[in-house]
């Protein structure tokens, strides 16, 4: 799907600008493109994404400024993304031929042509709503990868037959490397919790709303019961690091409408500040939702605070289980 995208990006500039393009698949990231501009060459480490989102914007920006001549190759991105793009100064190229690229005298911006439907994602089971249960179990626990298919299954909550496509999908990745039939490998697991944070925004994360509520007291005074409720996002991650006020607040629960409202004295309103989502882990001591989601909400809320915390929380609580 990368080299469609960065094929069709490389066709359509030539159609909008006249500049020729060409795409080796050698390099990091996701390879590399050759420009020529005005009779100059130029080379360019490119990262392709396909329906760009603010959360992602983060590692995009972390790209930019690790690699000298980066770009982004986009199927598309939205116009207030790419504003924010520009003003960073970060380079990009869409699959319609549009782009934008400020480097040693040379400047394009071509923004006319309408922009391409996003394709949809055929494929891997690894990051389906299932699929993405059990990666985030195994994004905690890397040695769970040699338990029984059986037991994986139990402990994720998903149909034993998920397994097997889970693993093979992460096998295609290459975040998985098989060493013989029951042993494995992991590779980049940072970038894979990077795949998952995206994923789990717009794949697993919309299925699990429920409603949203007010609260009646400081949420602090709250005593939930673990098992079925705890806090995620900005509270919770106020209560691992003392370092950010809540603004905004959430909760992951197994609890019914009625039972929030009898238990804590939540009251429904579709305005309020408060977003219940459902819990789809088996939670058993916690007190907050685990420091990897706290982390994936953090990432997808955006804002400078929330980013500095996100970093706490890895730094703190999940690096060093990498």
């Amino acid at each position: 799907m990368e080299q469609d995208t960065i094929y069709r990006a490389i066709e359509a500039l030539k159609k909008t600008s006249g500049i020729l393009g060409g795409f080796r698949e050698k390099g990091p990231l996701d390879g590399t493109l050759e420009m020529d501009i005005n009779g100059h060459k130029y080379g360019f480490v490119i990262e392709v994404k396909q329906e760009l989102r603010t959360y992602q914007l983060e590692q995009i920006r972390k790209n930019f400024h690790r690699y000298e001549n980066y770009m982004l190759v986009a199927n598309r991105i939205f116009p207030k993304i790419k504003e924010e793009i520009r003003t960073l100064g970060i380079p990009y190229l869409e699959a319609n031929g549009n782009i934008f690229l400020k480097k040693e005298g040379q400047f394009l911006f071509v923004d006319t042509q309408k922009p391409l439907e996003p394709e949809k994602n055929k494929g891997n089971r690894a990051f389906t709503k299932t699929g993405l249960k059990v990666l985030f179990y195994l994004l905690q626990h890397k040695e769970a990868i040699h338990l029984p298919q059986r037991v994986l299954a139990e402990k994720t909550d998903v149909a034993l037959g998920n397994i097997p496509q889970v693993i093979e999908g992460l096998k295609e990745t290459g975040f998985l490397i098989p060493l013989n039939n029951k042993s494995y490998v992991w590779e980049n697991r940072e970038l894979l919790l990077d795949r998952w944070v995206i994923e789990y925004a717009t794949v697993l994360r919309p299925k699990l709303r429920k409603e949203r509520f007010v609260l009646k007291r400081n949420w602090k005074e709250i005593q939930f019961d673990d098992q079925k409720t705890v806090w995620g996002a900005e509270p919770a991650a106020d209560i691992l690091t003392n370092h950010l006020r809540p603004e905004k607040f959430l909760i992951y629960t197994k609890e019914t409408r009625m039972e929030l409202i009898k238990n804590y004295g939540l009251m429904p309103d579709k305005n309020g500040e408060v977003e219940v989502l459902e819990m789809f882990w088996n939670n058993k001591t916690d007190k907050t939702a685990l420091p990897i989601l706290i982390y994936a909400d953090l990432i997808t809320e955006g804002g400078k605070r929330n980013k500095e915390t996100a970093e706490k929380i890895y730094n703190e609580y999940i690096k060093p289980n990498f």
